[in-house]
Order: structure tokens, then sequence, then C-alpha cells
């Protein structure tokens, strides 16, 4: 057996050296692919969520006002007031020097 390859089995590991260089280029270019979609994927997600954070956020702290209006008629303050706004609110009454208009789209 000689150290130099026949020019035949020269060309048969060029050919297998080449493809191997071909399979691992293809999976290269797979896994980055891969990759790019899954962070577009992700940070999509992540927008999505913000925003849905921010509404939820937005409507707590509008809850938590009206609970604290809520408390301070429950707590005696201004419980005038909350009669008067369940007066004017639910029931439509009006002062006795009040007029009430209703706007009545055309």
């Amino acid at each position: 057996m000689s150290l130099r390859l026949s020019s035949k089995e020269a060309r048969k590991n060029e050919k297998h050296f080449s493809f191997v260089k071909i399979i691992a280029g293809a999976a290269v270019l797979i896994a980055l692919v891969f990759v790019v979609y899954t962070v577009v994927k992700n940070g999509i997600t992540i927008r999505e969520k913000t925003k849905q954070y921010e509404d939820l956020a937005a409507q707590t702290n509008e809850i938590n006002q009206k609970n604290a209006q809520i408390n301070g008629y429950l707590n005696g303050e201004n419980l005038d007031e909350y009669i008067e706004n369940i007066a004017r609110d639910k029931f439509d009454y009006a002062n006795p020097d009040e007029r009430i208009y209703y706007v009545v789209p055309g």
C-alpha cells in the first residue's frame, strides 16, 4: 500500500467531503432559519402580552379608583353626594331648579 491515494480514491474522498459540506451547510441554514423564526415569533408574542398587560393595568387602575370612591361612601364621607349620584343616574331625578335635556341624535 502506498501513502499516496490513487486518483480514483482521491476523487471518491473529495466527493464524500463535498457531500458532507453540503449537508453541514444545509443543517446550519435550517438552524439559522429556525432561530430567526423563533426570535421573531417571540418578539410578536412579547408585544401582544405587553399590550394586554397595559390594558389590564388601566382597567385595574380604574377599578381601584371606583373602589376608593365606594369606600369613601361607605365610611360616611360624601354620603350625600353618593345618594345624589344614584338619584340622578338611576332614577333620573333632578333638583327643583334644574332642567334635564335629552339629546336625541338626528
